[in-house]
């Protein structure tokens, strides 16, 4: 498609991206509830986290005390942002919320000021979160209400036992590769395991049920035993 023939209605507000921030230094100013969420999503993607904020939640000292975060105890001053790879400002002062944004815009680095899209260079998503799969709903900092509403209806259609999956269909892709099959019949098998019974199979923990349709599916040599996989 040519970039004339990209149809006016499909432009986007946000670039929607996945950051890889595994030992990546992050910072996030304030030390309440706002601030406690924003450092659960960083810890759980691997950051190293320093938390900038005279006082902080009973959570977030605990963390602190168990080596996950590291704490100023104190409030932000110009300067605080060198060599940081992504920064939230999540403090109920908007003079210290502007102070960060201006610093961060200054320094190049990617900012977020909760409730503030204005001063936003990324915002976060509503995120269901299956392991190595993560869906992401955003309404563009419009709603988050609404991205809320549509996360938790994502939520019960695709349970905990898709977490399962991906790891069955993304060993299965990976010893598939090392075939001589055709592409065309490598996708078919994956397109014949994802209308499979699968899902309620792990759902319902019938190792054997799941191993029987591994074999229908590719044959001998496949099963959860054979791939690495132990159903929780």
């Amino acid at each position: 498609m040519e970039v004339a023939d990209f149809p006016a209605h499909r432009k986007m507000r946000y670039y929607p991206v996945f950051l890889d921030i595994k030992n990546r230094p992050c910072l996030v100013v304030g030390g309440g509830a706002v601030a406690e969420r924003k450092v659960a999503g960083l810890i759980s993607a691997g950051a190293k986290v320093t938390l900038v904020s005279p006082r902080a939640t009973k959570a977030l000292l605990r963390l602190a005390r168990g080596g996950r975060l590291k704490h100023i105890k104190g409030r932000f001053t110009p300067g605080m942002l060198k060599g940081f790879f992504l920064v939230f400002a999540a403090t109920d002062s908007t003079e210290v919320n502007e102070a960060v944004w201006t610093e961060a815009q200054e320094r190049g680095i990617p900012v977020n000021v909760a409730d503030d899209p204005a001063r936003c260079s990324f915002i976060m998503p509503a995120v269901v979160d299956r392991g190595a799969l993560t869906v992401a709903v955003s309404t563009s900092g419009k709603s988050p209400l609404l991205a809320r509403f549509l996360r938790e209806g994502l939520e019960a259609v695709i349970g905990t036992e898709y977490e399962t999956l991906v790891e069955i269909l993304g060993a299965v892709r990976k010893k598939l590769l090392k075939t001589s099959l055709s592409r065309d019949k490598k996708e078919s098998i994956i397109k014949d395991l994802l209308n499979s019974a699968l899902p309620g199979l792990i759902r319902a923990g019938d190792v054997r049920g799941i191993n029987e349709a591994l074999l229908a599916a590719l044959g001998k040599g496949y099963s959860l035993s054979r791939l690495g996989i132990k159903i929780k």
